[in-house]
């Protein structure tokens, strides 16, 4: 079991599994009933691809956001996490290729394949 306190955690560059930059965090949460770290309150680098997502989906823009510790996937010199899906774009979404739809281009008939 990994211990850190808590208060190295502020000011670290928080990233998706996408390598994405999401913003630093600016607080950690605690849930007081259980004793866990319930998340990390994140702010918002306005260049973040998040930040543009959440500004054109929501009302207003969002400082800062609430990343609930079960998707904290590592945390060293920077963080890792996971992103809603909601809120990935197409293209940070990668298809397995047993998953992938096959395309029969245009001008070859399934005989020329």
């Amino acid at each position: 079991m990994a211990v850190c306190n808590l208060t190295e955690l502020v000011g670290k560059d928080v990233f998706t599994r996408n390598a994405k930059f999401v913003g630093k965090i600016d607080d950690t949460m605690l849930d007081t009933e259980k004793g866990n770290l319930y998340g990390v309150a994140v702010g918002l680098s306005k260049d973040s691809f998040l930040s543009k997502a959440i500004a054109g989906s929501e009302a207003g823009a969002r400082k800062s956001i609430l990343i609930p510790y079960k998707e904290i996937i590592a945390a060293d010199d920077i963080i890792l996490v996971t992103v809603p899906k909601q809120y990935e774009r197409p293209e940070d979404v990668q298809t397995p290729p047993d998953e992938m739809d096959e395309v029969i281009l245009p001008g070859v008939g399934e005989e020329g394949i």
